[in-house]
């Protein structure tokens, strides 16, 4: 158990490591997704939430789509 204990830390330091998002936490999934998307590259947080607010107005699903 110790071992891979210090395996998941070692995992967690590594550039590539996003931690995972539960699934009713749509909002934190929409602003990852926002910043992860090469065309918001240099866009501010509140860029993102103006984008999220927009987003819960329109039906359909919350997910982020570029």
């Amino acid at each position: 158990m110790v071992k891979a204990w210090h395996e998941e830390e070692k995992r967690k330091k590594q550039p590539s490591y996003q931690k995972e998002i539960a699934p009713q936490f749509e909002y934190n999934h929409f602003i990852r997704d926002f910043f992860n998307d090469p065309q918001n590259k240099g866009k501010s947080r509140d860029d993102a939430i103006a984008a999220w607010k927009h987003l819960k107005l329109q039906a359909g699903s919350n997910q982020y789509h570029s």
